[in-house]
């Protein structure tokens, strides 16, 4: 029975009074600390913004955060600026700096007088270990492009999986990361945490909520939101081998076992949704196997990231890329609309591709207009009608 692999340890590790005693905004009083931070803010293009409300989704990677940036940027791109982000290593990637913490950077936003929320979203264990081991399945682990691991023996994909098993998709940002004041239990009524430190609104949601997700966030941004679906792994190149996965793969049972007794699955989930977890992945269990040590684990990761020579970059990461010109304020407003409506969509906010298609529903209706000029009997133009000339965008 899962009661018997449940003890009190569950919860050892989570600290439900994080709060510090110092000034958290005692970063404040550096001055080279603000001059990154403000270069940061340029980077983020928060600086530019009209707006003084922010939302940060700042979550650990393949718990669907995509999907709620993209919807977020359909619905309330007029009220808010949104920013994705995962970790500090972005940072040192997009601003080539060290030594903020993403923590700063939202406290730093709330010190300038901007309202903020942070968003993260938990994610079951083992569903979440899957989605990130095939995010970068071909460069990283079999150093590989991903249309040929498309061909792979489905047997090898799952040895080497739950080899790694362990040491992947650890984790959660609204325990480890945030550093604020826990509830004792999460709301299983309301399906969602909001948790206000100074000054900053804290939000935790689950996936397996996602049904719901238009309506709490509605609710919490006094906005209509329609929730999209963003980014999913079965449409990347990845999805015969993906799919293959899943419908194959059997957890063994040591380690379906080890999951139960986790501290954030035994936080975010109920008791009785904790059993129903158990069992359904306990009918698809099979024989245990021992995974890597951690010593093995660590020279398999120094070995792989030596034997990577695939860059890695992500296209078509969202549905909504965020820019807020007017041909993408047009498209999102129309994209908005049939979402509300209840229409099915797969087009994408893209700048280059919104623009072309402004400019070209301009040069239609110019054309339908001259058109209607050219049909018009000489006898009844009184006056000349001067040319149209389409504004630049």
């Amino acid at each position: 029975m899962i009661s018997q692999l449940i003890n009190n340890d569950s919860y050892e590790n989570i600290n439900f009074n994080t709060q510090k005693t110092k000034n958290i905004f005692d970063f404040i009083n550096s001055p080279e600390k603000i001059k990154i931070l403000n270069t940061l803010n340029e980077v983020l293009n928060i600086h530019k913004s009209q707006n003084k409300n922010l939302i940060f989704i700042y979550s650990a990677p393949k718990v669907g955060s995509t999907s709620i940036v993209s919807s977020l940027r359909i619905f309330c791109s007029n009220n808010f600026d949104i920013i994705h982000i995962h970790d500090e290593e972005m940072l040192r990637v997009l601003a080539h700096v060290d030594g903020i913490t993403i923590n700063e950077v939202i406290l730093y936003n709330k010190f300038l007088g901007r309202n903020v929320y942070v968003i993260d979203v938990y994610r079951s264990p083992i569903e979440r270990k899957i989605s990130t081991f095939f995010e970068k399945i071909g460069i990283y682990h079999f150093n590989d492009n991903d249309q040929n691991v498309n061909k792979y023996n489905v047997n090898k994909v799952i040895n080497r999986f739950n080899n790694i098993f362990p040491f992947i998709g650890l984790g959660d940002h609204f325990i480890d990361k945030y550093n604020i004041n826990l509830p004792e239990k999460f709301d299983f009524d309301k399906k969602y945490l909001l948790v206000e430190t100074n000054g900053v609104k804290y939000i935790k949601l689950r996936l397996k909520d996602s049904h719901i997700w238009d309506s709490i966030l509605s609710n919490i941004f006094s906005k209509n939101i329609c929730i999209v679906k963003d980014y999913q792994s079965n449409k990347k190149p990845i999805k015969d081998i993906y799919n293959k996965f899943n419908s194959c793969y059997r957890i063994p049972e040591n380690l379906l076992d080890n999951i139960i007794t986790c501290k954030y699955l035994n936080y975010y989930y109920s008791p009785e949704e904790l059993q129903l977890y158990y069992n359904e992945w306990k009918h698809k269990s099979t024989i245990h196997v021992t995974p890597y040590t951690l010593e093995q684990y660590k020279l398999y990761e120094e070995i792989t990231i030596e034997n990577a020579h695939i860059d890695y970059i992500q296209v078509d990461h969202y549905m909504d890329e965020g820019c807020k010109c007017k041909a993408c304020s047009l498209k999102r407003k129309e994209i908005s609309l049939k979402l509300l409506s209840g229409i099915h969509i797969s087009e994408r906010i893209f700048h280059t591709e919104a623009k072309s298609e402004l400019i070209q529903k301009r040069a239609d209706k110019i054309n339908r207009i001259n058109t209607l000029i050219s049909n018009i009997p000489k006898k009844n133009k009184q006056n000349k009608i001067p040319g149209i000339i389409m504004n630049k965008l």
